[in-house]
């Protein structure tokens, strides 16, 4: 994986766009912040997008309330792109620091092309009820326009989720712009990794890439990647972007692998 490429405007309008694209049930404007809400499920839809400067007022306070009346900690999303004093302001108030992420962009093309360098290709064709379905040798990944209670089975199951995070998830996912995809990778019969996108604004925002533990080192992700840049293509994006843990090296490995590139990193600050 390459340092992070210097533009921040890039990085700017892809964590916008990121936030738009994994929209949570409640949000609520705080100066140039976001307090979003969603019962507790991922903290990326539980958390203050504190992009911009700090709001006028006493910022914490009514962010602290805003989580408190929810019954949920009150938690901050900590990016480049937040006040340089803000993460030692929520570190004094007690704020634990938690999942260091990067924000990976590459263009659709490079991928394309980056994938068929390591002998990966893929060829279209049109499947049942709207789908689409992308074949690879022995597998095919397949993308709907929508979530289906299966898919949101196997996505559950495969990440470890507990049913109670069901609700959670199929709102986020129903509420997601237009046009989105999700994914399953298919192996004899066997769904074995699971994927969504969502573009906008000439960017395809790529989420949950998971693999089944028994089916890992098959290279179901990069298929499920160069068929979501093929399918990006089509759908008017120029790139792909996509968030990971930066402790996460086997996904970092492969997301270099495919061109991807760091522009920018947040954390999180949780209060108690």
């Amino acid at each position: 994986m390459s340092g992070r490429m210097a533009d921040s405007a890039l990085g700017h309008r892809l964590e916008e766009l990121a936030a738009s694209g994994w929209p949570p049930r409640e949000s609520r404007r705080l100066g140039s912040w976001q307090l979003r809400a969603n019962g507790g499920v991922t903290r990326r839809a539980n958390s203050v997008l504190a992009a911009g400067p700090f709001p006028e007022g006493d910022w914490l306070e009514e962010a602290e309330r805003f989580y408190r009346d929810r019954g949920l900690p009150p938690c901050f999303h900590v990016s480049d792109f937040s006040p340089p004093e803000l993460d030692s302001l929520l570190a004094a108030a007690d704020y634990e620091e938690a999942m260091h992420c990067l924000m990976l962009a590459a263009s659709c093309r490079e991928i394309i092309n980056r994938a068929a360098d390591f002998g990966l290709v893929c060829s279209a064709m049109a499947a049942e009820e709207g789908t689409e379905e992308f074949r690879f040798p022995g597998t095919g990944v397949i993308l709907a326009p929508e979530v289906s209670e299966p898919w949101l089975d196997d996505f559950l199951r495969m990440e470890g989720f507990p049913e109670l995070r069901r609700e959670g998830y199929r709102s986020i996912f129903a509420a997601m712009p237009s046009p989105k995809a999700f994914v399953a990778i298919v192996d004899q019969g066997e769904p074995i990794g699971v994927a969504t996108a969502v573009v906008e604004a000439g960017w395809a925002g790529i989420s949950n890439v998971v693999v089944d533990p028994r089916h890992r080192r098959k290279r179901a992700a990069a298929r499920m990647l160069l068929a979501l840049a093929a399918w990006s293509a089509e759908a008017g994006a120029e790139g792909m972007y996509l968030q990971v843990l930066e402790k996460n090296a086997p996904a970092l490995e492969l997301y270099g692998k495919l061109g991807f590139a760091a522009v920018s990193g947040y954390h999180y600050r949780i209060g108690k």
